[in-house]
C-alpha cells in the first residue's frame, strides 16, 4: 500500500515597528507545537522583497 501524507503551510511573520526582528523562542514554540502534533518540518523559506523579510513559509508533512 502507497504512502499517504497530508501537508499544512504555515507563515511566520517578523515582528517590531519596523518588521524586521523574529522572536526564536516564539518561532520554536510554533515548530515544537506542530511537531507535536506529528507534523514533519519539510521546508522553509523565506519571503524576501527588495532585500526584506516578510516572513518565513514553513512546509509541514504527516502521514495519513
Amino acid at each position: 500500500m502507497k504512502k499517504r501524507f497530508e501537508y499544512k503551510t504555515v507563515v511566520i511573520e517578523p515582528k517590531g515597528f519596523w518588521k524586521t526582528r523574529y522572536e526564536p523562542a516564539e518561532m520554536d514554540k510554533i515548530l515544537n507545537q506542530h511537531g507535536n502534533e506529528g507534523w514533519e518540518l519539510v521546508t522553509a523559506e523565506s519571503r524576501d522583497y527588495g532585500g526584506s523579510s516578510y516572513g518565513i513559509i514553513y512546509t509541514f508533512k504527516r502521514e495519513l
